[in-house]
Order: structure tokens, then C-alpha cells, then sequence
């Protein structure tokens, strides 16, 4: 890996042990991060994310094609009763992978991705490093989310926006 010295950074190590048991498990997440694509059943794919270190709760759904980090998988987070639709991307990093002039510019950036519990995440929606998803909340086909979601709210567009507030739908009014 090119940039292995500042990714084992992030986790506040440095040196050459540290290099290659690095390199031995980013080996190891790569394996499981392909073998999830060929994973038919839900189940499985929960299993392999939470192998690769990704933090997921119980009865969690992982639609087919769902990406999450590659280099920081245990940086993201998915509470209990939440549906990933296919083809969603969760990124807790940010880099230029190219040795850039503009990598200077835009350093390696790393923030966790929270996803609350219950959330509804329907296909090919993009969450980008920091994102906090609150409780319950919808997000609509192909948003880009690039700021944190409240609770009981619906967001959609490119970058996602607000488009409704479901915390006075008769289904939460019953509890």
C-alpha cells in the first residue's frame, strides 16, 4: 500500500511491525469485502462485514452491492433494525489516491459513520465519512449525504435535504 504510514496513523501507530500486520489485515478485509458481493443471502453478508470490523447490530438487512470503507470498515456503525438497500456506498475516509499536488490540498481524511437504529436506507444512496443517521429516519433513493440526519425524518436530492418530517406520524404517536 502506498499510503500505509498515514492510515496506521489514524490508529495512532507507526513502524514497520506495524506496517505489515496492517497490511496483513487490510489482506484479510479485502478477502471478505469481495466474498460479500458473492454472498446471496443477507445473513452471510452481515457476517463477513462484521468479520472485516464493521460495528452492526441485530436484525440488520445488507442489500447485494452494499460498499462499506474499505480501509476503515470498524470506523462505521449500524444500530439494530435497519434495511441497507442495494447498491449503497458508506465511506469513512476521504483521500486523493494519486501522489497529487492536489493530495496536499486534500489530506487523508477519517470521521465515523454512525447509522441509527430502524433506519430505512433505500437503494444506491452515497454516505460520506462523518454522517450521523438519527433513529428512524428515511433516506430516499440516490441521495448523497453529506451532512448529518436527524431522527424521523426523510432526506433525498444531491446533497440530501430534508423533504419531511415523520416524528408526527401516527406510528410514533402510538408509543
Amino acid at each position: 500500500m502506498v499510503y500505509t504510514d498515514e492510515i496506521i496513523a489514524v490508529y495512532g501507530k507507526k513502524g514497520f511491525w506495524a506496517k505489515v500486520k496492517y497490511n496483513i489485515l487490510y489482506i484479510w478485509r479485502m478477502f471478505l469485502y469481495y466474498l460479500t458481493f458473492l454472498c446471496p443471502a443477507t445473513e452471510m453478508r452481515v457476517a463477513l462485514n462484521r468479520l472485516r470490523g464493521v460495528k452492526i447490530g441485530k436484525n440488520v438487512y445488507l442489500g447485494y452491492g452494499v460498499m462499506i470503507d474499505k480501509l476503515f470498515p470498524d470506523m462505521v456503525t449500524i444500530k439494530d433494525n435497519t434495511a441497507i438497500g442495494d447498491d449503497t456506498i458508506i465511506n469513512a475516509h476521504a483521500i486523493v489516491p494519486s501522489p497529487s499536488r492536489v493530495r496536499e490540498i486534500y489530506p487523508l481524511r477519517v470521521a465515523p459513520v454512525t447509522i441509527g437504529e430502524g433506519v430505512w436506507i433505500l437503494p444506491r444512496v452515497t454516505i460520506t465519512l462523518g454522517v450521523k443517521v438519527g433513529d428512524e429516519a428515511v433516506l430516499l433513493s440516490g441521495a448523497v449525504v453529506t451532512k448529518d440526519v436527524p431522527p424521523r425524518c426523510m432526506v433525498g436530492g444531491v446533497p440530501a435535504k430534508v423533504i419531511k418530517d415523520l416524528s408526527n406520524h401516527k406510528v410514533f404517536k402510538k408509543r
